[in-house]
C-alpha cells in the first residue's frame, strides 16, 4: 500500500480518444489555473512590500515637519521681505516636497537600509 506504480508505455491500455482529449483539456486549464495563482500570490507579495512601507508619520514627526516648514518659510519671507506671508509660502512647500517624496527612490539608501536591517 502507498506505493508507486510505474507503467512502461508498451503496458499501458489504450485510451479512448475521447478521454484522452479531455485528460489534455485538465491539463490545460491545470497550467492556466497554475499561472493565475502564481501571478496572484506575486501581487499580493508586491502588495505587502507596498502596506509595509506606507507606515503612518507620528504626532511628533508631523510637528517636526511642521516646524521646519514654518522655520524655512519665515527665512524665505525674511530673505524677499515679504512679511506676513508665511502661511501662503509654508503651503507652498508642502505642495512642492509631496511629489518628491511620493516619487522618491534612493537605491544606494535602500541597499545600505536593506544591509543593516539583515545584520
Amino acid at each position: 500500500m502507498g506505493e508507486l506504480v510505474t507503467v512502461k508505455p508498451s503496458e499501458a491500455l489504450p485510451i479512448p480518444a475521447e478521454v484522452a482529449a479531455e485528460m489534455q483539456q485538465m491539463r490545460e486549464a491545470l497550467q492556466t489555473m497554475a499561472g493565475l495563482l502564481r501571478t496572484t500570490n506575486e501581487t499580493m507579495a508586491q502588495l505587502q512590500r507596498q502596506v509595509r512601507l506606507l507606515e503612518k508619520v507620528t504626532p511628533a514627526q508631523a510637528s517636526a515637519l511642521n516646524k521646519a516648514i514654518r522655520e524655512r518659510a519665515a527665512q524665505l519671507c525674511d530673505l524677499y521681505a515679504a512679511r506676513g506671508c508665511d502661511k501662503p509660502v509654508a503651503a507652498a512647500i508642502r505642495k512642492a516636497v509631496k511629489p518628491q517624496v511620493q516619487g522618491w527612490d534612493d537605491y544606494k539608501t535602500m541597499k545600505e537600509i536593506k544591509g543593516r536591517a539583515k545584520a
